[in-house]
């Protein structure tokens, strides 16, 4: 999952526990820090692109008798 930070003042946490890091507005998070970014709502959801793939129909074969 990832995110991208919307907030102005940016988004504070402290993701091993121990040392708060700050993220500053537009910055690209993911994992644990974009799910805790989504949830105080400091940040919108990036989609990732699908990758298209073409479907080939098989021909029809009728089996002579």
């Amino acid at each position: 999952m990832r995110a991208k930070i919307t907030a102005p003042q940016g988004f504070r946490m402290a993701p091993e526990g121990h040392t708060i890091i700050t993220y500053p507005e537009g910055t690209i998070v993911e994992g644990k820090i974009a799910e805790a970014a989504l949830e105080c709502h400091a940040a919108c959801r990036m989609f990732d692109p699908v990758e298209e793939r073409k479907v080939v129909a098989v021909k029809e074969t009728k089996r002579r008798k």
